[in-house]
């Protein structure tokens, strides 16, 4: 029986519930919490790499019932079944006349674990004359306890005062009638006023607390505000100066905002990895893909996320995307893992293949660019495919995919190992535009700096093509549709 007013769920050694770290991928470290509030049980996403569904839908924070699918990870990752169940075991009933039933969490098609929920401490036996501690002893005790209880409810309310005092104060009672058999009751008044001196104290502390978490709230917001009307001049901007000035501006409240959920970090985990995963659903989403790219950013512009949402639409609308496209994802999606995970690169980036051909193995472009990948005959020849009068190993599927994977490699070795997001960007725009991007600007005042390669520091200061700037979000629009097949009527 936990005492714990939160039961933490991932791959990490500190999880309550801990899934395993080599089979079970698709879930975090830290994964989610499943907490016991106002008498009901709550599934809560702490800020996973790949996303919570309860019942086949994205959650962020939801009430649980018995009989609820839990799935951790959006696609792969394992399902649970959350129930609560009092054929499990005996209801516990205590002194107070409270009870408390256990919950079986379960994995499905597999054996039965549990996980058991937050519960009241049961009441403490009184102790032998040998055992016997004097009132100052448990009253400080008592403090102890009900400091702990409060600290792991997040520095709200534990609901467990009420029952350690009972106990404290009936281990008095035993203590002191078997010590002095009369004057009991003066020294329990004076154990209840020791102890609420102390309560005292912990309500400064808290009060202290929240005035501090309230500051850094209102740091972070005032940051956010800013960065929001920085964001909307630079999208309206077009003069080189102006806006290398206004992404200057811009970079000194990033840093402030994130600092700001560093001090809160410190002062309440599970507020600061709310703050960090603020925004919508689809805000959450693209922040989870870019993990993947090593691209995560504290701000994505927001003409990016309305290109976004407009790709995703546009590709919902077209007729073959559900009865022709998703189907041959499916069937070459395998050969796609199987050749980018080889050479370390995240299986989103086969989404390229979705943009460039809708998968097609036989696609020809105008340009004469042909098969899923969409290689000219030189760029096919450089990667070691063969391609003459006789043979178009172009058209191979896994031939191809493996070049294409080799490909996108060498762009990631030219532009660094972290700039998978400038590695999908020169597949449309080619390595030798985005090489005079770069040297571009390497030749500008303060010089090449690691950040200015950044694709999020390219496409606010302007300085890659129309086409290469709608090309990205094309591709996450591909893969947040493919990741949430359901959510998108695809399945």
């Amino acid at each position: 029986m936990s005492p714990k007013a939160v039961i933490r769920i991932g791959r990490g050694a500190a999880c309550d519930v801990r899934f395993d770290p080599q089979v079970d991928t698709r879930v975090s470290a830290y994964h989610a919490e499943i907490r016991f509030s106002k008498g009901h049980y709550v599934i809560v996403d702490v800020g996973s790499s790949n996303g919570t569904l309860l019942n086949g839908k994205m959650v962020r924070q939801h009430r649980l019932r018995s009989g609820d699918k839990l799935r951790f990870g959006a696609q792969g990752g394992p399902e649970v079944r959350f129930d609560i169940d009092d054929s499990m075991a005996p209801v516990r009933a205590y002194s107070n006349g409270g009870t408390a039933t256990p919950v079986a969490f379960a994995p499905m098609a597999a054996p039965v674990s549990r996980a058991q929920p937050p519960m009241r401490p049961p009441p403490m036996a009184a102790r032998p004359a040998a055992q016997d501690k004097d009132a100052a002893v448990l009253a400080q005790e008592a403090q102890q306890k009900i400091a702990m209880a409060r600290a792991m409810s997040g520095a709200e309310s534990s609901g467990q005062t009420m029952f350690i005092m009972a106990d404290t104060l009936k281990q008095v009672e035993a203590t002191t009638e078997r010590k002095t058999g009369k004057h009991w009751k003066k020294i329990v008044g004076w154990v209840l006023a020791a102890a609420f001196v102390g309560f005292g104290a912990m309500g400064v502390v808290i009060w202290q607390q929240k005035q501090q978490i309230e500051k850094i709230t209102h740091k972070k917001e005032s940051a956010d505000k800013e960065i929001q009307k920085i964001q909307l001049q630079m999208q309206l901007e077009t003069d080189a100066e102006r806006l290398q000035g206004l992404e200057e501006r811009l970079q000194m409240l990033t840093g402030k905002a994130q600092a700001a959920i560093g001090e809160m970090e410190q002062k309440d985990k599970s507020r600061a990895a709310e703050m960090a995963a603020g925004g919508d659903e689809l805000d959450r989403e693209i922040r989870r893909l870019l993990r993947k790219f090593d691209a995560d950013t504290y701000v994505v512009p927001p003409i990016f996320k309305e290109r976004l949402k407009h790709h995703i639409q546009q590709t919902l609308h077209r007729s073959n995307t559900r009865s022709v496209v998703y189907k041959r994802k499916k069937q070459y999606w395998p050969i796609v893992v199987k050749e980018f995970s080889a050479l370390g690169l995240p299986e989103e980036m086969g989404y390229v293949a979705w943009v460039e051909s809708q998968f097609d193995p036989y696609a020809e472009s105008r340009a004469h660019a042909k098969g899923m990948w969409q290689f000219m005959d030189f760029r096919a020849r450089e990667m070691g495919l063969r391609v003459d009068s006789k043979v178009d190993e172009r058209t191979d599927v896994v031939k191809s995919t493996h070049a294409a994977a080799k490909y996108l490699a060498n762009l990631l070795a030219e532009f660094g190992s972290d700039s998978f997001m400038l590695a999908i960007a020169s597949y449309n725009k080619g390595e030798n535009g985005m090489r005079r991007v770069l040297h571009q600007i390497a030749q500008e005042p303060g010089g090449f700096r690691k950040e200015k390669r950044d694709f999020w520091h390219l496409y606010r200061l302007k300085k890659l093509p129309e086409e290469t700037l709608e090309y990205v979000p094309q591709i996450l629009a591909a893969a947040i549709i493919s990741n949430n097949p359901q959510k998108y009527g695809l399945e």
